[in-house]
């Protein structure tokens, strides 16, 4: 199989700009910092996308966790430096059970919102609530994958919450301590209104936001009144950098502290450069194919495992991700641990006979397969799936790759496919299942996925029995079902690096979403420049 062929002109644009780099580092040492040589002055950040909104509520994306993480307490938090999940207290002290559908939740006392105004028991409960109630269409997916189980948050008194549920919450600790249900000031959001608010939001965290131009470019400053670990940075700035070459050029000549979205063919480009250093890692998610299961080409779903059983993920990973990144073999995290992960079902496999034989089955008749991706957005989602293109056309589909600059421009009547990544949100089945595949989800919502009667029951056991035993099997069903069906395509879990200064204490958080940018106290430190 040939190589594809990859971003290699940048090792020579980017010779000189090694030796810029190293040049301009060193003048920075004496003017970083207003000539105070503090480098926990500012932090700057090189990032591949960045989002529209600052309302947590509103987007789940991943370009939104880089931010929305910095920006947003939670009632319940996750150790980042834990290597196993643990949670602890967020905005709330103490939570506990009732009752079969109640939860009680002690807030932290003097918590200040950014305005110096004091968090009350009536902020989280207005946060919480109008998600539940879909008080902008943008709170679809958070409350369908977050709350869908919650009926109402009853504030009790000042400093007290009730968490009502439809049924037994055995996730709780999962759900609320995802960025996305971050908590905002509601006298603030009230008297400017939702969309104003989502462009400066008032929160209670350790960074508040003072500039903002949606999709281009964050600022953020340190909130000294913070009632936690003192944020590291006085000052950190996102600014969108759609291409790789100018990122690295950003970090090279040290316009950057920080960038995101290395690929693995441009590591050997920092080799020879000491004020840089690599931090890489596999994700825990996977880069994949939503099929549009409502399109008349893509509707058959023996068509659809044919696609999948033509796609040699091992020679895709091999050759683009230079053997880094980890090609789909079921469809699973061993997060899950030993009781929900479940060896005899890494079933993907690379079988193009067999492709050819469902092929022949199926009703397809020489239609083109329209891959829709979204420009600068995953990195090698286009340069995969020419290589998919070509692999398909070898048991005689025909495959066109569509590029977009936005998921809004897909033309779902046109689409067959689009490219999107299922990441783990929470160490559980469902961290993965109901964030993407609920029955009232995002690509159920948009016609993507059309799940059946019994998909339905199979997925309401499996994410709220508290029997382990039903549970295991309504997921093994459900894996069947995905199999069967093949509703989406699994192709591998990426490999990507951060680049950064030397003098930049950082690592990859543990227990937090992929893509999550980890700048509170205790997680990242600086150095002089």
């Amino acid at each position: 199989m040939k190589k594809f062929e990859r971003r290699t002109y940048l090792v020579a644009i980017l010779s000189t700009v090694i030796f810029m780099g190293s040049l301009a580092v060193s003048f920075r040492t004496a003017a970083a910092a207003g000539g105070t040589g503090d480098s926990s002055a500012e932090l700057r950040i090189g990032v591949q996308t960045l989002p529209d909104t600052l309302d947590a509520n509103a987007s789940v994306s991943n370009a939104g966790i880089q931010v929305y993480y910095n920006i947003y307490d939670t009632l319940i938090m996750r150790d980042s430096s834990s290597e196993t999940l643990a949670f602890k207290p967020g905005i709330a002290l103490e939570w506990k059970q009732t009752d079969e559908l109640a939860w009680e939740i002690k807030l932290r006392p003097n918590v200040k919102f950014h305005d110096g105004s004091i968090m009350t028991a009536e902020d989280v409960a207005y946060s919480l609530n109008r998600v539940i109630a879909e008080e902008d269409p943008a709170y679809v997916t958070a409350h369908s994958y977050l709350l869908a189980n919650f009926r109402e948050f009853e504030v009790v008194d000042a400093l007290t919450l009730k968490a009502h549920t439809f049924k037994n919450e055995p996730l709780l600790e999962h759900l609320l301590s995802d960025p996305n249900a971050g908590v905002t000031s509601k006298n603030y959001a009230e008297k400017v209104g939702i969309d104003k608010a989502a462009l400066a939001p008032i929160t209670t965290a350790p960074y508040k936001v003072t500039g903002f131009e949606p999709g281009q470019k964050v600022t953020l400053e340190r909130f000294d009144d913070y009632w936690g670990d003192r944020a590291p940075f006085a000052k950190v700035s996102y600014t969108l950098i759609p291409e790789i070459a100018s990122r690295i050029t950003a970090v090279m000549t040290g316009e950057m502290d920080m960038i995101t979205n290395i690929p693995p063919d441009q590591d050997g480009v920092f080799e020879e450069n000491d004020k840089i250093k690599l931090i890489g890692t596999i994700f825990p998610m996977y880069h994949i194919y939503c099929f549009v299961t409502s399109n008349p080409v893509t509707d058959d779903a023996k068509l659809r495992r044919a696609l999948d059983l033509a796609i040699d993920r091992q020679a895709i990973t091999a050759s683009l991700w230079e053997g880094k990144a980890e090609p789909a073999i079921a469809y699973q995290f061993k997060n899950y641990g030993e009781t929900l992960y479940f060896p005899d079902k890494e079933d993907i496999k690379y079988d193009p006979e067999e492709a050819k034989k469902l092929l022949a089955e199926s009703d397809y008749n020489g239609e083109s397969v329209q891959i829709y991706n979204v420009s600068n957005y995953y990195t090698y989602a286009d340069l995969a799936a020419q290589a998919v293109i070509d692999m398909w056309k070898k048991i005689g589909v025909k495959g066109e790759l569509i590029e977009v600059d936005s998921y809004t421009a897909i033309d779902r009547k046109k689409a067959g496919i689009r490219t999107w990544s299922n990441p783990l949100y929470y160490n559980d089945p469902m961290g993965v299942i109901e964030r993407h595949w609920s029955p009232k989800g995002e690509a159920a919502n948009q016609k993507e996925f059309l799940p059946t009667e019994e998909y339905i029951t199979q997925f309401e056991t499996a994410r709220y029995s508290s029997d382990t035993g039903e549970r295991v099997k309504a997921l093994r069903w459900m894996l069947d079902y995905f199999r069967s069906e093949t509703p989406f395509i699994y192709l591998y879990k990426p490999y990507e690096s951060l680049a950064v200064r030397q003098g930049i204490d950082y690592r990859i958080p543990f227990n937090l979403r992929a893509h999550t940018l980890g700048l509170r106290g205790g997680e990242i430190s600086a150095s002089a420049r």
